[in-house]
């Protein structure tokens, strides 16, 4: 099977299902990528693997392409997302009525709701009355076990436009814009937001463009991808893994991670002087672990974003082709069948100016028996 790299085309922002932009992630698969993978390698009924899903780009596309899934990530907030897209609501109707439901749970805790024990670079971004409504409607959903509200909140927490529930505040990673929006000039985004009718907004702008999602298997872990759990029979095992050392997971999403579990959670430490090496030993433990379960002629598919600090283009491919070889060695049964570099654009990227990752490079490994 010979990839057909049609992703690099043009971008997809505007034919993308919506349940995708339900909340920004940054570093994440294209979703176009993401198909054309699962379409190339897999066959409806076959078992998808993804044990780094990020937001769930993988996974979405895989259950939508009646492929069963089985998924997973170390941080809450990766988990909360592709939860709420692999078990979201069929229809816009079904979503306004489990909303109605969750809202009015949410006003019964609204009364007992204190700011006192909130960090205070948490209070910074909102108007008091603002936060207390969000913070009880995200107990409500957490009391409701409903992953999907709760994406829906994290997706309009902040930002400068008026449809978000912060103060003037970047969109990806969380930092304060009153710089740019001074109080004085601009009294208007320093008001109380209403958080029921932008989560009705934001609930209509979800099913915009809504897939049809199949009645296959699927289950989403929260689990460190060296203990992800196995099942046998895997026809491709396809996914991203973090970046080495260019992005900070916990740091870029901690607004949406304390509002999950009111506190930040620890993210993977590649520890040691050497870096590059204990991501290799990070990627090389998770492919021991899976590779077994693989079945014959089935794939071990990665996505690698190139490390180009330090990293002249020549050195980062020679590192990629080792780091090729190096996985060929622990994964013994597979050989490795194409490798293609993708580049990233600026406009696909958190940060324009960002000297780190602007690539990534496509590994496919074929089990021979």
């Amino acid at each position: 099977m010979i990839i057909n790299p049609s992703w690099t085309s043009s971008s997809t922002t505007s034919t993308d299902w919506t349940l995708h932009q339900l909340a920004p992630y940054i570093g994440r698969m294209k979703t176009s990528m993401a198909r054309s993978l699962i379409e190339s390698f897999s066959r409806p009924n076959d078992l998808i693997a993804d044990p780094f899903c990020g937001c769930g780009v993988v996974p979405l596309e895989a259950v939508a392409a009646q492929r069963h899934v089985i998924a997973g990530d170390w941080n809450p907030y990766a988990v909360t997302l592709t939860r709420a897209k692999l078990f979201a609501p069929a229809t816009l109707a079904d979503a306004q009525t489990r909303f109605e439901c969750v809202w009015n749970t949410s006003r019964t805790k609204l009364a007992t709701e204190e700011l006192e024990m909130v960090p205070s670079w948490v209070k910074q971004f909102f108007h008091p009355e603002t936060l207390r409504s969000a913070l009880a409607f995200r107990d409500a959903c957490i009391c409701h076990n409903d992953f999907f509200l709760l994406a829906c909140l994290l997706g309009i927490l902040h930002h400068q436009r008026p449809g978000f529930l912060s103060y003037p505040s970047s969109h990806l990673v969380p930092y304060l814009r009153d710089k740019k929006f001074p109080r004085t000039e601009y009294p208007q985004m320093y008001e109380e937001r209403d958080v029921y009718k932008r989560m009705e907004a934001k609930l209509r702008r979800t099913y915009r463009r809504f897939p049809v999602l199949s009645n296959s298997e699927r289950r989403v872990v929260h689990a460190d991808a060296r203990r992800f759990p196995t099942k046998d029979n895997i026809q491709a095992v396809i996914t991203s893994p973090p970046y080495m050392n260019e992005l900070d997971y916990v740091r870029d999403n901690r607004l949406r991670l304390w509002f999950i579990n009111r506190s930040l959670p620890a993210g993977i430490e590649l520890a040691g002087r050497n870096r590059e090496r204990a991501y290799i030993s990070l990627i090389r433990t998770v492919c021991k672990r899976l590779a077994k379960h693989i079945r014959r002629n089935g794939y071990f598919i990665l996505v690698v974003g190139e490390a180009t600090r330090g990293l002249g283009h020549a050195g980062n491919t020679k590192r990629l082709t080792r780091t090729a070889f190096e996985l060929e060695s622990v994964l013994q049964q597979f050989e490795c069948t194409q490798m293609f570099y993708d580049r990233i654009p600026d406009i696909r990227r958190a940060r324009r100016e960002y000297r780190g990752t602007k690539g990534e490079t496509l590994m496919v490994f074929r089990k021979r028996c």
